[in-house]
């Protein structure tokens, strides 16, 4: 009995220990996901102290180290910038770079920020998100491969992201320099790249073009290197803009959400042999064009921005030629002195130097206020006040009619039962005359009457140019004779009508002429008795 007690006993306290295990568990658990994350920042150049600089840190979290754990659900952000040279002797004319041109050499600035960050990481209790700005890039990749000896540092770390770092493997520009090794009297060491075998996920993220982080690889394209010298100044130093110490823009003009989609994108991804990511922001516009109509008066703006627009897009493809980001982009490659690489779709390069022409030029045109490419609708035919003759405007009623009057009618057929006669040279002349100028009498349905008239009295017209008028009659029956002949003599056209015309001079057919003399002998005949019955 004692001893089924006893067990029971033990069962029970069996069953509180784990109980209470899996409580303390779920409590350190809550504990764990609701943890203070250190953001250790190693600024860029120029920047002593980014901790006195309002909304530098608070830029950096928000806009880069999404996805880590400083910004993960449950946790506490806190972003603290390490105090360093940060200088660049002798560049003293560049901002803060060199004070006075008294200030630590690039060796001594980054050798005294990778001192002061292994001190912050010995003296911060984990978790530590790395982070380094241009220079503060090279602070801290020398500072990864010095936790690689440093097991017990190193497992507080638990991401590491650098924009504009100058230490990027591939586009680095100390790196693609590196071939130069030390410079001792600039007290300058170009490399060696950040390392890529780090046992903690790396991020690099630069925008498209900066200098520092993408430099060319081919530094013969005159193209490339005049426009990253322009980026340096319109992109590498705003990427935490705008701030307290500056009001300029993002980059390009992004906006926190934009830069967020782009980050996202995977297609603005590369992912080295381990692992590593590679961002790079694409770019909104020409750094070389940014740069000049920021520098232009407003006065002359409306001169330039035309030409500007007009260059850039051609410029931007030739400039692109002087990159490559082909490979591993964990490897670091040095520069090269060609122009752009040999072996490549030429014929690609050259279907985007004409859409970017095409595209220039609808700039210009725009920015001139020409026309654009839209095309306006089609306006209706403008009316006319033009006088328009009767026959024109009953054309589709009787268009038919016409031309086959104006084929086969001679000048004397008109719509009067009339007789016009006119000389033949005059024939088409008339004939249109008669067409337009005719009192029409017939209706619209009616055909055109071209017969002479039966009556017998019908006079003989003398020779005219208006088809209506009338001249004294001759014999009545020399005349109805004629008409008639050269009614039968009228074949296709209007020739009958005018070999009546030629009894004053012209020549006739052998037919009509002996027609003609027994009609004129008629009438001298006719005379003759009238001249003797007048004697008598």
């Amino acid at each position: 009995m004692r001893t089924f007690a006893r067990a029971l006993v033990l069962a029970f306290l069996a069953l509180l220990t784990t109980t209470a295990l899996g409580v303390a568990s779920a409590f350190m658990a809550a504990l764990a996901l609701g943890a203070t994350v250190t953001a250790l920042i190693a600024p860029g150049t120029g920047t002593h102290n980014a901790n006195d600089i309002k909304g530098y840190n608070a830029n950096i979290v928000s806009r880069y180290l999404g996805g880590t754990d400083c910004t993960a659900a449950g946790n506490t952000c806190d972003p603290n910038a390490i105090e360093y040279p940060a200088s660049f002797w002798p560049l003293g004319f560049l901002g803060n770079w060199c004070p006075g041109y008294k200030c630590d050499t690039w060796n001594q600035s980054v050798g005294t920020g990778v001192s002061t960050l292994d001190t912050a990481i010995n003296d911060t209790d984990g978790p530590i998100v790395l982070f380094g700005y241009s220079q503060g890039g090279a602070v801290v990749s020398d500072e990864l491969r010095k936790l690689l000896n440093e097991p017990d540092s190193l497992a507080k770390i638990s991401d590491v992201v650098m924009i504009g770092n100058i230490l990027n493997p591939d586009g680095g520009l100390w790196n693609r320099l590196g071939f130069l090794g030390t410079i001792p009297f600039l007290n300058v060491t170009f490399g060696p790249p950040m390392p890529t075998d780090f046992p903690v996920h790396i991020t690099n993220i630069g925008f498209q073009y900066d200098p520092v982080t993408y430099a060319p690889l081919y530094w013969g394209n005159a193209f490339a290197l005049i426009n990253a010298f322009a980026a340096f100044e319109t992109v590498h130093g705003n990427y935490l803009t705008p701030d307290e110490a500056s009001s300029d823009p993002m980059a390009y003009g992004y906006t926190d959400a934009e830069l967020a989609a782009a980050i996202a994108d995977p297609a603005n991804t590369r992912t080295d042999s381990k692992g590593n990511t590679y961002i790079m922001i694409p770019a909104k516009s020409l750094p070389l064009a940014d740069l000049i109509l920021s520098a232009t008066p407003a006065s002359l703006k409306p001169i330039v921005k035309p030409v500007v627009d007009l260059v850039a897009p051609v410029w931007k493809v030739l400039a692109d030629l002087g990159y490559d980001w082909s490979g591993d982009p964990g490897i670091a490659r040095p520069l090269s002195l060609l122009p752009f690489n040999p072996i490549q779709n030429w014929p690609a390069v050259g279907v985007k130097l004409v859409a970017a022409a095409a595209q220039g030029i609808q700039a210009f045109i725009k920015d001139v206020g020409g026309p654009t490419t839209t095309k306006a609708p089609s306006a209706p035919a403008p009316e006319t006040d033009t006088t328009v003759s009767t026959l024109a405007a009953k054309s589709a009623q009787v268009a038919k009619t016409v031309t086959v009057a104006t084929e086969q009618v001679s000048d004397a057929k008109t719509l009067t039962p009339k007789l016009t006669v006119v000389k033949h040279s005059d024939t088409s002349e008339q004939n249109s005359a008669d067409v337009t100028t005719t009192d029409v009498t017939a209706t619209d349905g009616q055909k055109d009457t071209t017969s002479i008239p039966d009556d017998p009295s019908a006079a003989e017209p003398e020779k005219t140019t208006k088809p209506t008028d009338t001249t004294a009659q001759d014999d009545t029956k020399t005349s109805g004779s004629t008409a008639d002949e050269h009614k039968k003599a009228d074949g296709t056209k209007s020739g009958g009508n005018d070999k009546k015309a030629d009894s004053a001079g012209d020549k006739k057919k052998p037919v009509n002429d002996k027609k003609h003399k027994k009609a004129d002998a008629a009438a001298d005949k006719a005379d003759t008795v009238n001249d003797k019955k007048a004697a008598a």
